[in-house]
């Protein structure tokens, strides 16, 4: 899928946006060492579970009603509120940036109300076949963007979503340590950057620029494999690499009006994708028999499914004011459809995700760890590794 996970409500560059440094600055050189952050996770999930064995068992508090207080559709209009106000509010000052861009990179002088998506799409017809050119100028507004956004809300800090997630893989006791080291390994290599990085460093001609221009300003984040990164053109890389792209939309759409945002589980599920079944096709066929048993349902996208497996068990042993928090960070999955054969979740359409129902009620809300951390006794249909 053009997004993995397809976490795209997808406004195109009807208004301007947001740039940003050239990712987030510093972000894992200002966190604690990784293996610091694993060791507090494991020591905050201890103490998490160990005030829960005392709390009275219950109904799963992670459901999709309780979540999406509906069909989600207010939430998704909520949500798309956020990030036309974010636009909006940040559109006067980066006027000001693109003016001083577009003279740089000598592009033409745009006027009228879509002034920065006409200045965005003037570099695709101003460096048509120019790629180093046209490369240059889209970085500079892009990090002109994410500039704009991270002074609105604050960068997630990454780091610590790798050290729970890799405190859960070590915990397995099912998993052999050959397998738990090459599933660290591949979380440790995973990157988070914004746009104007994977531009300048991944991108080399003008077919994979020009599908980033509209998308600048878009609510989306995706894992990037090693082949959607150029694989072998790029000698950085090694095949198992993987870089989250985070677009500056998105951390829009997801403020909520205090500068901070709920951006765990999104950072999780994407993170989890450097460990899903497509990567390791071997290694979840218990689980996912175990699913299939349980729910009655089956996805050509079962990579989906586990992204989400190990997104609530990273979650597990993160810090949180509960299920209400929680919910708030699953509220991007509200009204979404996909393929399923499942009678209860309705009319379905063939789609890379599961349907949002299904994400909520049956892996999310359904996860042992994550129920356990809440204080709630695990179902005992319960699938995990």
């Amino acid at each position: 899928m053009a997004l993995r996970t397809g976490l795209l409500l997808g406004l195109l560059l009807a208004l301007a946006a947001p740039a940003s440094s050239s990712e987030f600055a510093g972000l894992d050189a200002a966190s604690e060492p990784l293996s610091t952050l694993v060791q507090t996770a494991r020591k905050l999930r201890t103490g998490r579970l160990a005030a829960a064995e005392s709390a009275a068992p219950g109904e799963s508090p992670i459901s999709y009603a309780a979540v999406c207080r509906g069909d989600g559709d207010a939430l998704a209009a909520e949500r798309e509120g956020r990030l036309k106000a974010g636009l909006q509010a940040i559109e006067p000052a980066l006027r000001i940036r693109f003016a001083v861009i577009a003279s740089k990179h000598g592009l033409p002088v745009m006027e009228g109300k879509d002034y920065l998506a006409s200045t965005l799409t003037s570099i695709t017809y101003t460096y048509p076949h120019s790629s180093a050119k046209a490369k240059a100028a889209l970085a500079d507004f892009a990090e002109a963007i994410e500039e704009a956004v991270l002074a609105r809300v604050r960068a997630p800090d990454y780091a610590r979503i790798k050290a729970a997630l890799i405190a859960r893989i070590e915990s397995k006791t099912t998993l052999s340590s050959e397998d738990k080291a090459k599933l660290v390994h591949r979380v440790q290599v995973t990157e988070m950057a914004l746009p104007s990085r994977y531009i300048r460093e991944y991108l080399t001609t003008t077919d994979e620029l020009w599908p980033v221009v509209p998308q600048l300003f878009a609510d989306q984040a995706w894992n990037a494999s090693y082949d959607d990164l150029g694989g072998a053109a790029v000698p950085e890389l090694t095949p198992d690499m993987s870089l989250i792209i985070l677009y500056p939309g998105f951390l829009l759409a997801e403020d909520r009006g205090d500068g901070s945002s709920h951006l765990d589980y999104v950072l999780a599920h994407e993170t989890a994708h450097s460990i899903d079944s497509g990567r390791f096709p071997g290694l979840y066929k218990d689980f996912i028999g175990c699913m299939k048993t349980a729910h009655g349902a089956d996805f050509k996208a079962w990579d989906e499914v586990l992204a989400d497996y190990w997104a609530a068990e990273a979650l597990s042993g993160l810090p949180n004011a509960g299920a209400a928090e929680l919910g708030k960070s699953f509220e991007i999955v509200c009204g979404t459809s996909g393929e399923g054969a499942d009678s209860l979740l309705g009319h379905l359409v063939s789609a890379e995700h599961p349907s949002g129902r299904y994400r909520i009620d049956r892996i999310l809300g359904g996860n042992a760890e994550l129920l356990r951390s809440l204080g709630v006794s695990a179902p005992p249909a319960s699938c995990g590794l």
